[in-house]
């Protein structure tokens, strides 16, 4: 456990390191005070190509903090940022600074952090914007339907090498968990769309395995929430 005093130790190591490509500090119990020594760290790391400081508790502050290193970093191809407890003004900011940098983005994990449809649509934007994404998890949030046909219709554009997409947990119904579907379906080469723990009606669920009857195994497992 590292914890704000241990990341604000690592901070200093850090910001000596321009040509880090690779950090990671996750599952550290790093709070907001810890997060925002990182993120201001980090702006001196502009050659990273891969962040993981998934699990942590950063809140919104430490969010918009690593938003303005985000912006700086146009070689990352894989960021982490999964339960960080950024709800929607922090994955906003980090959305918005990832659509101006990053162009080559593959994989984009900000599971767990408590985003509505509000925070949508910035996040629909910058995946948007992705055109090398290959995995995308945005599970256990609150996107709904609304939410869920934001993302969707984001992917709907290109996106040839998109093979796995997590949208489990979101509260979605039939109407978003059908679009998803029809999009990630006609991705060559897709591999694996997870939709399972949302409130989807059985006619939906029939609806969508229907959809992906051709190739069943691109499909995870459905269970309802009641």
């Amino acid at each position: 456990m590292t914890g704000d005093e241990g990341a604000i130790a690592i901070s200093d190591i850090v910001k000596r390191s321009h040509a880090l490509e690779d950090f990671r500090c996750s599952s550290t119990r790093v709070g907001t005070d810890g997060g925002v020594a990182l993120a201001e760290a980090l702006k001196t790391c502009t050659r990273l190509k891969k962040l993981d400081l998934r699990d942590n508790m950063f809140g919104v502050g430490a969010g918009v903090a690593l938003s303005k290193a985000l912006s700086l970093f146009a070689g990352l191809t894989e960021v982490y940022l999964s339960y960080l407890n950024l709800e929607d003004d922090g994955a906003e900011a980090l959305a918005n600074a990832l659509k101006e940098s990053a162009p080559s983005l593959e994989v984009l994990d900000m599971a767990g952090n408590d985003i509505t449809a509000k925070g949508t649509a910035s996040l629909a934007a910058c995946i948007a914007s992705k055109q090398f994404l290959s995995k995308l998890n945005l599970a256990e949030n609150e996107l709904k339907d609304e939410g869920a046909i934001l993302i969707g219709k984001s992917l709907g554009e290109g996106h040839g090498q998109l093979n796995e997409v997590d949208m489990s947990t979101n509260a979605i119904r039939r109407a978003g968990a059908r679009l998803l579907a029809q999009v990630v379906v006609k991705i060559p080469g897709f591999k694996l769309l997870n939709i399972n723990g949302n409130f989807i009606s059985d006619e939906g669920i029939d609806e969508i395995k229907e959809l992906f009857k051709s190739s069943p195994d691109m499909l995870g497992t459905i269970a309802v929430q009641h």
